[in-house]
């Protein structure tokens, strides 16, 4: 088995390594600027929101990286890669503590990590590091919480739940599976490790909600639209089929594949009780603020679908059992073999998000060579390209001038022509009439077009 992990290891470094780090979109000047130590005592202004989200603990691994590697994209881009191996690792454990076998664990993290639904956003974005985040403690907080370990699940839980908010909802989840799998197997549901994880869980609400509450984050009521709850039969019935599609597909794909090239018998592989009741209470409340939000991410998915991962390794496992020796070894052949043979379709997938981050990086590149040349309080406007899928627009949108603060040195005044398709959110104005340099994107590299 350990030569197998080495083998998925190598098919996920072959995926993600050569496309991580290229440079900073979207959010991410925002989470890196925004979070940096000078002291120890300032580790209290983690807990101030400056993007809207109240994610303390996303703010930490930020502040600390600034201070080990500046303004270095590459980077934050390895720290998420290695975030991703460790939330692998966490699903492995979290398979063991229900029972799986080793082997099992390890098809179990790796229908997760192979999953081309969000893993791909949650590594190559660097501010997308937020889904991994709450995915590495919940996982670990589950394994705790079913090994008994309630005061470790507490703190473990704690740690997600400063992560993103969707860990608000994982003591519940937990409970509510205690309860039903004690119920399923006849035993008494008030255990002291469920009692104790309850209080627990009652006192870290209300120490969340107090912290969050005067952190300046955002609200149900002050949210802006695409993030204000709506809970609705309409809205389940919109993102509902999306969020199944992005959790669960790969998933059941690769359960149909080993039934059609192995043919065990259908009963052979049925799930059990204890498993299915874990991934639906784990799914149901990992999508429960999510699905109800109008705007949609691949994101969202990366917590939800660990628990059928692990239904999916067992039944495989079963499955998996009952073959004649020539054909255990075609499904292990083909297991280790399929990744690679994927690469195509991951590539594809992953393109969007390494042109944006390539279209930054020659962005931040031309403007300090700008600022350079013309030093502080230069005025640079940018000609952007939108005939293409990757723009000025699609890898800064309104954080245009926030990247340049970061990356660029000395501080110089920047403006993308047109102005971002959203504009009016950000306040940005017109584009100066005369600038100190103009230049363009053009055919992804950005060239300067005036003196």
């Amino acid at each position: 088995m350990p030569v197998a992990a080495l083998i998925l290891f190598a098919a996920v470094c072959a995926i993600y390594l050569p496309d991580v780090g290229h440079g900073f979109i979207r959010d991410d000047a925002g989470w890196v600027g925004h979070n940096e130590l000078s002291s120890w005592p300032e580790v209290r202004q983690l807990f101030v929101s400056e993007t809207g989200q109240f994610r303390p603990t996303v703010s930490l691994t930020f502040a600390l990286e600034r201070r080990a590697c500046g303004a270095r994209a590459m980077c934050y881009g390895l720290t998420n890669f290695a975030l991703l191996i460790a939330c692998a690792g966490a699903v492995f454990v979290l398979a063991r503590a229900l029972s799986l076998p080793s082997a099992a664990a390890i098809v179990a993290a790796a229908l997760w990590v192979f999953n081309w639904h969000g893993i791909s956003s949650a590594v190559l974005w660097i501010s997308g590091r937020s889904a991994l985040l709450i995915v590495l403690p919940a996982a670990l907080a589950a394994a705790a919480f079913v090994r008994g370990r309630w005061l470790l699940a507490a703190m473990l839980t704690a740690v997600a739940m400063f992560s993103k908010e969707e860990a608000v909802l994982l003591p519940a989840a937990l409970l509510a599976w205690c309860a039903i799998d004690a119920y399923l197997a006849g035993r008494p549901i008030l255990t002291r490790p469920a009692v104790g994880f309850a209080v627990l869980s009652v006192l870290l609400w209300a120490v969340y909600f107090l912290l969050r509450s005067q952190s300046g984050a955002l609200t149900a009521a002050s949210a802006p639209a695409y993030y204000r709850l709506d809970f609705s039969v309409a809205r389940l019935l919109s993102n509902g089929p999306e969020y199944l599609d992005r959790s669960l597909t790969f998933t059941a794909a690769v359960l149909l594949v080993f039934w059609i090239a192995c043919r065990p018998a259908v009963q052979d592989m049925r799930p059990a009780g204890k498993l299915m009741s874990f991934a639906v209470v784990w799914w149901i409340s990992g999508f429960a603020i999510t699905m109800f939000i109008p705007v949609r991410s691949s994101l969202y998915a990366c917590l939800p679908s660990i628990g059928f991962c692990i239904v999916a390794a067992e039944m495989l496992e079963r499955g998996w059992n009952r073959l004649a020796e020539p054909r255990r070894a075609l499904a292990i052949g083909a297991g280790l073999f399929l990744p690679f043979a994927l690469w195509p379709v991951y590539h594809f997938r992953n393109k969007d998000l390494v042109d944006a981050t390539d279209v930054s990086a020659r962005a931040m590149s031309a403007l300090q060579r700008v600022a350079d040349r013309k030093g502080a309080g230069a005025v640079v406007v940018i000609d952007d390209d939108r005939s293409r899928r990757a723009s000025l627009d699609t890898a800064f949108g309104t954080g245009f001038q926030k990247a340049a603060d970061l990356v660029v040195t000395p501080r110089i005044h920047v403006w993308m022509n047109p102005p971002p398709a959203d504009a009016d959110l950000g306040g940005i104005g017109a584009a100066p009439a005369r600038p100190d340099v103009r230049l363009k994107l053009s055919g992804g590299q950005v060239v300067e077009t005036s003196p």
